[in-house]
């Protein structure tokens, strides 16, 4: 029996991946998912389902259940907000606390960001483009990047030396280590597109909200134009959320049943992106829906509250990534800026 613990799972990323694994489970009935839910008509309609699925109302903030919840599973998804912390230390307390009491050693799935790539330009061309076989590279991203204070904490739970002990006892020795209790592995998407599917969506219990989409193109229209900074020549990365839950799907069979064609811990991090667009190129495409191009000024940034003045210069600077270990598994993304920029085109608020 395999349990499986999804926090996160009716989120707009989570949703599709949550509903493969309720199909995989009408097949298999190894397969015991726990699913913690927020919204409680969310609940009921997931209860009326009659699955075997184990449906528990509550919360990421509810540190308490969560750590209960995670302390009884051998596989965590991670799919809720990533910048969270304490949600992912509650996670890592159920895991250590399963790991002294039975010597099993869990995998936990987080699902972060390659937002921590941005450098700290305005609009400006960067050629540089990061691959996640560069592990020197992630290690020596200052905490304070986005994302990185919850990324570093995941990986210090882990121990990238030893080798898999998924679903099977770890060597006793290791019992009453402070690391080592988990097996972590980090997925990092860059901005994430498209309509979700699976049964989640189609029952309406899917959140289908994008929150940097829904914060770029709101922000946009009450402006009534296109928003650049600088001259809009920096690059960031995108994915379409099915192609997303494609790789998540692929690495979770990978990391069970062929362990050693994948690297956890401080090796664990596999970037998943499917091309670069420039903010020129998207503003380009908003024109259309909001109004004319127009350059933010500094007073415009300055009256807006902080999350939405940092969300707007995010967009101007350049986060590229190379996804080189996702492709490896054999991930082939199909979606291209294009399909992107069409996304912009029609995303509705």
């Amino acid at each position: 029996m395999k349990k499986i613990f999804f926090l996160g799972g009716t989120g707009y990323v989570g949703g599709p991946i949550l509903s493969t694994f309720f199909e995989r489970q009408r097949d298999n009935p190894d397969l015991d998912i726990t699913v913690l839910v927020r919204s409680s008509v969310k609940v009921e309609k997931l209860r009326a389902l009659n699955l075997r699925l184990n449906v528990v109302h509550g919360s990421h903030e509810d540190a308490d259940l969560v750590e209960r919840l995670a302390a009884d599973a051998d596989v965590v998804f991670s799919l809720a907000d990533s910048d969270y912390l304490p949600a992912i230390q509650a996670v890592l307390r159920g895991l250590q606390r399963r790991f002294h009491t039975t010597g099993i050693k869990s995998v936990l799935i987080h699902m972060s960001g390659t937002g921590c790539l941005a450098d700290d330009t305005q609009g400006t061309y960067s050629s540089i483009i990061h691959s996640d076989t560069d592990i020197a590279m992630i290690e020596s991203l200052p905490v304070t990047q986005l994302h990185r204070h919850v990324d570093v904490t995941v990986v210090e739970a882990d121990s990238a030396g030893v080798s898999s002990c998924l679903f099977h006892i770890c060597a006793p020795q290791n019992k009453e280590t402070n690391a080592g209790y988990v097996e972590t592995y980090i997925v990092l998407p860059p901005v994430v597109y498209g309509t979700p599917k699976g049964l989640l969506f189609d029952m309406g219990v899917q959140n289908t909200g994008n929150t940097m989409l829904d914060l770029f193109i709101g922000v946009s229209t009450v402006r009534g134009a296109a928003p650049i900074l600088g001259e809009g020549n920096n690059l960031f990365g995108h994915v379409d959320v099915t192609e997303l839950h494609d790789f998540v799907l692929l690495f979770y069979d990978t990391v069970v049943n062929n362990p050693a064609a994948v690297k956890h811990g401080r090796h664990g991090y596999y970037f998943a992106n499917s091309g670069d667009i420039s903010l020129y190129k998207v503003t380009e495409v908003l024109e259309s829906r909001v109004g004319p191009r127009r350059a933010f000024t500094q007073e415009e940034l300055a009256g807006m509250d902080h999350y939405h003045a940092q969300a707007m210069l995010f967009f101007a600077r350049n986060w590229r990534s190379r996804a080189d270990k996702a492709r490896a598994l054999g991930w082939k993304p199909m979606k291209t800026a294009e399909d992107f920029l069409e996304a912009v085109k029609t995303w509705k608020l």
